[in-house]
C-alpha cells in the first residue's frame, strides 16, 4: 500500500517552499533511485556540526571544550548552572493526531524536530538552536520547536526559544505561550497540507521560490534533472 503521507520537518518544509521539484528529488524519491539527490554535508555544515557536538558534550557530559571553542565556555557554564532538566540533541516526533511518538517510527511519525538544547523548569521551558553561520531572519523553525514541545511536554505553559548565533555573540529570541499553539499550527500547516496534496497526487512542478537565484544553487539543476530551470547552476 502506498504511503498516505510524507513526514516533514523544518528543513523539509523549507525545501518544499524553495521548489516542489527540488523537494521531490531530495525527499520523495527513495534511496537508490537514479534521480535521487542524496544529502551531502557541506564544509560549513560539518563545521557547524563540530561546534554542536562540542557544546553537546560539554553540557551533557562535562567534557571540556576544545581550545578553539573556549569563547563559548561562559555560555556553556551558565547553561549547566541554570535550574531545570537539561536535554541536548533531543529528538521529538508527533503523529497526525499531534500525539508524541517515536522519532524512528517510520509509519507513524508525521512531524519531527531536534532541539539542540532544551531546559525544562516546571511550567517554563527554554529551547536553543546553535547557529554557526550568518544571521538571517526566519522564525518558522522556532515556531515549530514551540509547537512540537507543547504537545510533547503538556505541563509546559511558556517556551522561550532562541537562535544562538555563535559567531556573532548574540541571539534571536521569541517567547510562546500555550495559548499561542493554535496560531502556530495555523501558520505552519497550510504549506504542509499543500505538500501532502502534492505527495498524494505525485505532482511536483518546478516553481523556484527565487527564480534564477534558487536554480543557481539547486543540486537538481546541477545534475541536469530539471528542464524547467530558470537559469544555469552557478556553484
Amino acid at each position: 500500500m502506498p504511503d498516505s503521507f510524507i513526514s516533514w520537518s523544518h528543513s523539509r518544509r523549507n525545501d518544499w517552499l524553495e521548489c516542489p521539484k527540488m523537494f521531490y528529488h531530495k525527499n520523495v524519491l527513495k534511496k537508490g533511485h537514479p534521480e535521487k539527490i542524496e544529502f551531502k554535508q557541506t564544509p560549513a555544515m560539518l563545521a557547524g556540526l563540530e561546534i554542536d557536538n562540542a557544546l553537546t558534550d560539554r553540557i551533557s557530559k562535562g567534557t571540556p571544550l576544545p581550545e578553539k571553542y573556549a569563547p563559548f565556555e561562559g555560555m556553556a557554564a551558565a547553561v549547566i548552572a541554570a535550574p531545570g532538566l537539561k536535554f541536548t540533541q533531543l529528538k521529538v516526533a508527533l503523529d497526525q493526531a499531534f500525539k508524541p511518538c517515536g522519532y524512528m517510527d517510520w509509519n507513524t511519525a508525521w512531524v519531527r524536530s531536534v532541539y539542540d538544547l532544551l531546559i525544562l523548569n516546571k511550567e517554563h521551558a527554554f529551547i536553543w538552536d546553535w547557529k554557526a553561520g550568518k544571521i538571517w531572519s526566519d522564525e518558522s523553525q522556532l515556531k515549530l520547536f514551540a509547537a512540537t514541545a507543547f504537545h510533547t511536554f503538556p505541563e509546559t505553559e511558556v517556551i522561550e526559544t532562541s537562535y544562538v548565533w555563535l559567531g556573532h555573540g548574540n541571539t534571536s529570541d521569541k517567547t510562546y505561550r500555550r495559548r499561542d499553539l493554535g496560531d502556530l499550527w495555523a501558520e505552519l500547516l497550510p504549506d504542509v497540507e499543500r505538500m501532502q496534496v502534492a505527495f498524494r497526487n505525485n505532482h511536483f512542478p518546478a516553481q523556484p521560490k527565487r527564480g534564477k537565484s534558487s536554480c543557481s544553487r539547486c543540486d537538481v539543476n546541477k545534475s541536469g534533472l530539471c528542464r524547467e530551470a530558470q537559469g544555469p547552476w552557478g556553484g
